[in-house]
């Protein structure tokens, strides 16, 4: 296992939720469910990142190796993925903003939604044994997939923001 691979999933995921809590911080108050809704996806993704690059390497520590190892990230992957998805689409703000008549919210599922098939299918092949021999290639595809939709959530945040006169944000002004 190349842990340094993961090493680096785990920092490139906590720049995401680094620049998240940045941005919810230096705000002014997010109020606006769009932001809301954003900001929790890309904190989401990129814990799940962190904690999905950081089980193999704690795993392997206990001399579980080759299908075993990726069996049980896997396992372990896509219950935190489902929990993540069912908790944040039961939201009420989730539930709002999916009735959004913004257009970066009506194109978002267009990119999102294969990148949660990619995500949730690659952990699928690895526990259903679909693909035997691929497992780690899989996995990375996992991360390499979720790291995508971070960035493309954060864009498609930062992107939706409403500028005032002279480049000042005006969040939640009439």
């Amino acid at each position: 296992m190349e842990t340094d691979l993961f090493v680096h999933f785990a920092e490139i995921a906590g720049v995401f939720v680094g620049f998240g809590a940045l941005i919810s911080v230096r705000s002014a108050p997010v109020s606006d469910v769009h932001s809301v809704v954003y900001l929790q996806g890309v904190l989401g993704l990129g814990v799940w990142v962190v904690i999905s690059a950081l089980i193999p390497i704690a795993v392997s520590q206990y001399g579980v190796d080759d299908h075993w190892l990726w069996l049980s990230c896997a396992v372990v992957a896509i219950a935190i993925w489902a929990i993540f998805m069912i908790v944040f689409n039961r939201s009420s703000d989730s539930r709002q903003l999916s009735r959004s008549r913004q257009r970066i919210d009506r194109i978002f599922p267009f990119v999102g939604l294969p990148l949660n098939v990619c995500i949730a299918g690659s952990m699928v092949l690895i526990i259903t044994n679909l693909s035997p021999g691929n497992d780690v290639a899989l996995y990375v595809t996992g991360l390499t997939a979720a790291v995508i939709f971070a960035g493309y959530t954060l864009l498609a945040l930062v992107m939706s923001q409403q500028r005032g006169s002279g480049g000042d944000k005006r969040q939640g002004e009439p």
